[in-house]
């Protein structure tokens, strides 16, 4: 193994220019791999964690005090579709009632949880402010027509559009209550915990009522999933021509080594190990520069035109299995790519090569 270890280091000190290339391409492609993807996954979690921090995470069509595995809040509530004048205006709204609005204290950005809040957007729309009052009518699950007078205490803001323009929530007596809501430590967790837990129950999860949102999200895995593919399989083929063009320029001192004893399997391994030097070291130094390159983003604070989601600037996700899925990746077809290729070329006659010189 020595005279392997000997001969790898001899042949990187005496051909850097060979492995240049295949060493940029990947420090260049993990560089703005890790970048893009950290943004793609970064507007996933924004959208996943605004969506959870006001929806239940599993909504039970019945009134229930069933004690879930992972349940980290629970509410009793009712929803309903209304309207109320303003400006002389008719104003459509998804009014809920809930007996305990604790869980949505984070979300306040303006008043208190006291009496009835109000989305930010419809409430900047509208110019109301805690202390209004408002007449909301509505239908009841009865299909009777209701009338509530509401005093406005306090505006949320979530981070979704459809829920800050068309929301407001009002405190409750449980008893005039319908469903209940649950929320849980990991919301990820909803659809399996529904199925193990609430086989009796009618009940839905955060991710079937925005089931579109969902999608989104899954699409978008999707598409980091083929950046890494697609980044990886242009250095595997780097890597390849890197050794094969390494062994075209070597087949003298290769066909020493032929005739000194060394076999084919040793002088392929010699390759490979080169290969897969090259393929960590530029996997690392892209990794770190893209780590930089992202602290470098966030504390300049680039800021997004206000849209759907309502994020204020770009947001940044970097998770360390990403890393460590794309570094076996790497690994994997650098090692596929350089055997394939070394066992392929050595296939050469050393004589004729040793006659030749």
């Amino acid at each position: 193994m020595k005279d392997i270890i000997l001969l790898i280091k001899g042949f990187l000190r005496k051909n850097k220019k060979h492995f240049l290339f295949p060493f940029l391409s990947i420090f260049i492609g993990v560089w703005g791999m890790i970048v893009v993807i950290s943004v793609i996954k970064g507007f996933d979690k924004a959208l996943i964690d605004s969506l959870t921090s006001f929806y239940p995470h599993i909504i039970v069509y019945d009134k229930t005090s069933v004690k879930l595995k992972d349940e980290k809040f629970k509410i009793y509530f009712s929803m309903y579709q209304g309207f109320f004048n303003k400006n002389k205006k008719k104003i459509g709204v998804s009014y809920w009632e809930i007996n305990n609005l604790d869980f949505y204290k984070k979300l306040i950005v303006n008043g208190n949880i006291q009496g009835s809040i109000i989305g930010s957007v419809m409430a900047k729309n509208l110019n109301i402010k805690p202390g209004d009052t408002l007449n909301i009518l509505y239908t009841d699950s009865e299909n009777k027509i209701k009338l509530k007078n509401i005093k406005i205490t306090g505006v949320f803001h979530s981070g979704i559009y459809i829920i800050d323009s068309s929301f407001i929530v009002k405190k409750e007596d449980v008893e005039k209550l319908d469903y209940t809501g649950i929320y849980l430590n990991n919301p990820k967790n909803a659809k399996n915990i529904k199925d193990r837990y609430l086989k009796g129950y009618f009940s839905t999860t955060w991710e079937e009522q925005n089931e579109n949102f969902a999608k989104a999200v899954e699409i978008d895995s999707y598409f980091a999933l083929l950046i890494t593919f697609f980044v990886v399989l242009m250095s595997g083929f780097s890597i390849s021509n890197s050794v094969m063009y390494s062994i075209f320029v070597r087949k003298k001192e290769i066909g020493i080594l032929y005739s000194m004893g060394m076999n084919k399997t040793k002088i392929s391994i010699i390759f490979i190990i080169e290969s897969l030097i090259i393929a960590i070291s530029g996997f690392v130094s892209g990794v770190i520069f893209s780590l930089t390159t992202i602290l470098i983003l966030q504390r300049i604070n680039l800021k997004l035109p206000s849209g759907v989601f309502y994020i204020e600037k770009i947001p940044f996700y970097t998770s360390l299995q990403d890393i460590f899925v794309s570094f076996l990746f790497i690994l994997i077809l650098s090692f596929s790519f350089s055997y394939f290729s070394s066992r392929k070329l050595l296939s050469f006659d050393p004589i004729e090569v040793l006659h030749g010189e």
